[in-house]
């Protein structure tokens, strides 16, 4: 490939700060990777450029155009060019990847202002599932202020956290959040109390992070946001580090990354930001497009044409999504929704009468495109929540077509995933000392996840056979199992696996210093041992593989900040596990040792629930081939998913629309946008509902190639009747 360079000023003549606009597909992040092509070859350093994007995902192609450009100027005539080419590597960060590195270098400096307790002490970053455990100590003997809301802890514990980051990124202070809370609210029901009981534990969740030196999500964006945004010394490193910026998806930043994008515009020389319309897909998570667009008036805005909405264009997805979203804010069905790229997979106006029947209807669609030669992976079936009877159903109706489904679920509980709880099984057995029973169906569902070619039915008679030779006790540790009558019936094969496991548990427990070695440190173990041996399922399932390292670091990361926050020596008289409220629909608590270690801590939790739900990941999950995707709605956006045909199910629920209930947290009361002392009523609803679906269905559309099939049925899951506003606008097809 040859390049031709030219020099910053020839490229972009005139005005130096650049604000793309367009759909998605139409060469936004093209345009983004050809300047950086161009500021190499044209011999700017590559250290004095800054690349800002959404996930670590969209950070491929930029390397990827980085290689080829530093390849080509190193084989320029031009020797200072060369000479530049080599010095260091422009800078590739994730919005929150950004914050939290200059956080760090510059903590020394801002900790003691920060109120830190001991400004000196290197600070350890939480990710959500410690913050989610620590925060749940604070929330215990509080819970009975929450009982009226009738919903489980972990959606109590998410919201709370939700609070503290949205006051964190949207910039107000903690001591106004039951405030805003209160005054927007307008309900039946009265919730100061809640609000004001939110706040409380809010405050004193960041009262103990600065007294132990742990920084989470929130913490760290208000220290960005308030002790290096605003300091002279961070602008002139800013000013001096970073001359030429290219930002992508800006849209989906929270406000404060938009003040530092802003100030990014006063000191670079250059700067090329690109913002995906339809789209502010993370509203949940704090994105901003409102504050996005402030940014343009300090930029030349360069609208990027669609090809596939010019006069005269072929019938397209695209097309049905522009119209589908003027549908939708309109409140009319529009006759001109007829797209020869969109198919019902049911008759006229009427849906199919039973879920199960729509299931069906879209798995024998999806196997006659494979049959005409379609490529499984290039199919996506998006729904509005993905549940585990959707993914079953699908999957096994699949099967008879020769195609697997590829279910992609980042909100999914941890001990919900297979895996996790398999891992989970085997690490009760290979720590006796917690004093956690495995029982029989636990056993037989890991065994047969790990081994290779086992089926649960075999995997119970191993369980069982293990269960009468441990005792009424349970299981605590995995028995020698010699008896041929029962290899004979399982298979002389799977007797070995289990033997070369049991050995391994069995030096874990007895030989191995198991009193201290990190959880993290067995699992990792575990993973590199005899589950990497042939048999095993990790050493033929990369996806498997994956799962498990991130556990792992997971466990890693709760580790360090129980031990930073010296969580052995919880004080005297406050229990581990304090009781459960039944109202919230947990089980009580079991009665644990006062003193617990971080292993044991994190697997009680991940048993309980507690921490129930992980953030948007970092990277896209790749579709194997021979699997369709399977994904919900927002995950399939925020994935940046590209599919040339889309299933989209239950279009006529209400779920497409409708927020989620977390009555202890608003993303719009809560944004800037909002002028607190307003009420929230029924119609900002209404309107912020019809806004955030006239967006996702366009977001769906123009990531969609040649084709959308629509299916519902009169009768949701549950056997309810639905009718929502995405089928309203879609009366008219």
């Amino acid at each position: 490939m040859a390049f031709v360079f030219l020099s910053v000023l020839e490229y972009w003549p005139g005005m130096s700060k650049r604000y793309l606009i367009g759909h998605p597909g139409v060469g936004k992040t093209a345009r983004l990777t050809e300047r950086l092509v161009e500021l190499i070859g044209g011999g700017v350093r590559p250290d004095r450029i800054l690349i800002l994007v959404p996930q670590e995902s969209h950070a491929q192609r930029f390397k990827a155009a980085l290689a080829l450009a530093r390849e080509a100027a190193l084989a320029s005539r031009e020797g200072r060019r060369a000479q530049r080419a080599r010095l260091g590597q422009p800078e590739i960060h994730t919005f929150f990847g950004l914050a939290q590195q200059h956080v760090s270098l510059f903590f020394p400096r801002i900790a003691l202002r920060a109120g830190f307790a001991d400004p000196y002490r290197e600070p350890v970053w939480m990710n959500v599932e410690a913050a989610q455990y620590l925060l749940d100590r604070i929330v215990a003997p509080r819970i009975g202020e929450f009982e009226h809301l009738r919903m489980p802890r972990s959606r109590l514990l998410i919201q709370i956290l939700d609070d503290l980051n949205r006051a964190a990124t949207m910039g107000f202070p903690l001591e106004e959040l039951a405030d805003r809370l209160a005054s927007a609210w307008h309900g039946v029901e009265p919730r100061q109390q809640a609000y004001r009981a939110v706040q409380d534990i809010a405050l004193a969740f960041r009262r103990f992070c600065l007294q132990h030196a742990l920084v989470d999500f929130s913490l760290g964006m208000e220290l960005f946001r308030a002790h290096l945004l605003a300091a002279d010394f961070y602008r002139e490193y800013v000013a001096a580090r970073y001359r030429h910026v290219l930002a992508d998806n800006v849209e989906e930043a929270a406000p404060i990354i938009h003040d530092f994008l802003r100030l990014l515009l006063e000191t670079s020389e250059t700067a090329m930001l690109a913002e995906d319309t339809p789209g502010g897909f993370r509203v949940n998570l704090g994105a901003a497009p409102q504050s996005a667009h402030a940014l343009r008036l300090v930029c030349e805005v360069t609208p990027i044409p669609d090809p596939r909405l010019q006069p005269g264009a072929p019938d397209s997805p695209a097309r049905f999504g522009q119209a589908l979203m003027r549908a939708i804010n309109e409140r009319a069905a529009q006759r001109a929704l007829r797209s020869s790229a969109v198919e019902k997979l049911y008759d006229g106006e009427a849906p199919t009468h039973y879920w199960a029947t729509m299931v069906q209807a879209v798995a024998d669609r999806i196997g006659a495109l494979v049959r005409s030669g379609v490529a499984a992976r290039e199919i996506a079936v998006v729904a509005p929540v993905v549940e585990d009877v959707l993914c079953f159903e699908l999957e096994e109706r699949l099967k008879r077509y020769g195609v697997g489904a590829h279910a992609v679920r980042p909100s999914r509980p941890l001990h919900d995933q297979p895996l996790v709880r398999a891992l989970v099984t085997f690490a009760r057995l290979g720590y006796p000392e917690w004093a956690q029973p495995v029982s029989p169906s636990e056993l037989a569902r890991a065994l047969a996840l790990v081994i290779s070619g086992l089926d649960v039915v075999r995997a119970q008679l191993i369980a069982d056979a293990a269960r009468r030779a441990c005792g009424p006790g349970g299981i605590v540790a995995l028995p020698s199992l010699d008896e041929p009558s029962l290899w004979d019936r399982v298979g002389q094969p799977f007797h070995e696996r289990y033997a070369a496991l049991r050995g391994w548990l069995t030096i874990w427990a007895g030989g191995h210093p198991a009193q201290g070695a990190p959880l993290d440190l067995f699992w990792y173990e575990l993973a590199a041992g005899p589950m990497s041996q042939p048999g095993f399922v990790f050493g033929e399932d990369a996806e498997a593989r994956e799962g498990c390292d991130k556990l792992i670091a997971s466990a890693r990361a709760f580790r360090e900040a129980f031990e930073q926050a010296d969580l052995q020596s919880w004080p005297t008289g406050e229990s581990i596990h304090p009781p459960e409220m039944s109202v919230l629909g947990l089980p009580p608590r079991p009665e644990v040792a006062e003193r617990v270690d971080a292993g044991q801590a994190y697997v009680i939790a991940l048993m309980q629930n507690v921490l129930a739900a992980e953030y948007a990941p970092e990277r896209t999950p790749d579709v194997p081939e021979g699997s369709i995707l399977l994904a919900p709605v927002y995950t399939y956006l925020t994935g940046n998913y590209r599919s040339r045909y889309q299933f989209w199910l239950n279009v006529n629920a209400l779920n497409w629309h409708e927020r989620f209930y977390q009555p202890l947290t608003h993303p719009y009361v809560l944004s800037r946008e909002w002028s607190p002392g307003m009420r929230w009523t029924d119609d900002d609803e209404q309107r912020a509902s019809r806004d955030l679906l006239a967006r996702l269905v366009g977001g769906l559309a123009f990531r969609c190639g040649d084709k959308i099939y629509l299916a519902a049925s009169r009768l949701t899951m549950a056997g309810q009747e639905e009718s929502g506003m995405l089928a309203q606008a879609l009366r008219g097809l």
